[in-house]
């Protein structure tokens, strides 16, 4: 239980981007933690569920939270209810996969997805990540935390990226 709660903490609060490349079955434990992923990229014959219920376990607190957060209250005791195994398209139009591509092309598809974000400024994705899960939660933004979003403009990011962007060439950012 601890580790699976120190796994769910680690990757939801990993400040960078997480891909999750899935290959076949994905179920259980393995959707809990794929479902931490910003993207989540699967093969057309990957099947995923919880059947737990079968076995008389249930979801800790923090399972589910992650369950609920990636596709809805609603979703999430779909899932753990009926304990059904489904398949990838299901699967996203659940929301717990992003993309559904043939199987052969699923390591490709991961690779080509953190190589687009790798080429993006690494402060921007971070602020992505944060506001994101900042909106999630139930109270309102603050003046400060408004603010935070134009910070964007006294990066050295920033400024790399609008040079790169008017000469027409690939910027090369620093992180700060």
């Amino acid at each position: 239980g601890k580790v699976m709660t120190r796994t769910i903490e680690a990757i939801g609060h990993c400040r960078h981007p997480v891909v999750a490349q899935i290959h076949g079955i994905c179920v259980g434990g393995g959707l809990e933690i794929a479902g931490l992923a910003d993207i989540r990229i699967c093969g057309e014959s990957s099947r995923f569920g919880v059947p737990i219920n079968r076995l008389g376990l249930v979801m800790a607190y923090s399972e589910i939270g992650a369950l609920i957060g990636l596709a809805g209250e609603a979703v999430a005791l779909e899932i753990l209810l009926e304990g059904r195994v489904f398949d990838a398209r299901e699967a996203k139009d659940k929301g717990l996969v992003t993309r559904v591509v043939p199987d052969a092309e699923v390591a490709a598809e991961a690779q080509a997805t953190a190589h687009r974000i790798a080429d993006g400024a690494p402060l921007a994705a971070r602020w992505h990540k944060k506001f994101a899960r900042r909106l999630a939660e139930s109270r309102p933004i603050t003046a400060a935390e408004h603010d935070e979003c134009f910070d964007c403009f006294d990066t050295e990011d920033f400024r790399i990226g609008y040079s790169s962007f008017v000469a027409k060439k690939k910027p090369d950012f620093l992180g700060r």
